[in-house]
């Protein structure tokens, strides 16, 4: 298991892009959110974030999708590997300017980012059965 501080990378599947973060993640979890299951093309995302300060891209250029108005996912414009989540204004009443959130597996050790919670859950799709006892909230 990686170090619990120091520098810790990570990046999408072709290698194109490469981040840093200082530190592990502040924190992470599943969001079962529709937006999240139609831009990635899965059931659920694991999220984890970091102080934007601490959030570095170290190799490559991410690509920017802005569908909607405020929220930008950034992926790989190569291989397509979604990489972040930006909100420029407050997201049900929380502002997430100040931190940087990444998708936790695409971290070289994705264990450093231990999933708290699950939110969402009110859009989990019927077949995914939630057994890992962690707490679970309709939305975020």
């Amino acid at each position: 298991m990686a170090k619990e501080t120091g520098k810790h990378g990570g990046g999408c599947y072709c290698g194109g892009v490469r981040y840093e973060i200082s530190g592990p993640p502040k924190w992470s979890g599943h969001c079962h959110c529709r937006s999240c299951q139609l831009a990635l093309g899965g059931a659920f995302m694991t999220w984890a974030k970091v102080a934007a300060g601490d959030f570095n891209v170290t190799k490559g250029t991410i690509k920017v999708c802005e569908k909607t108005p405020g929220i930008e996912r950034g992926f790989c414009g190569d291989c397509g590997t979604t990489l972040t989540y930006a909100a420029k204004h407050e997201v049900e009443g929380q502002d997430w300017r100040q931190d940087a959130w990444f998708a936790a597996t695409t971290l070289d050790d994705p264990s450093i980012a231990s999933p708290k919670t699950h939110v969402f859950v009110s859009h989990r799709q019927p077949w995914i059965v939630l057994a890992d006892g962690l707490p679970t909230f309709p939305e975020f």
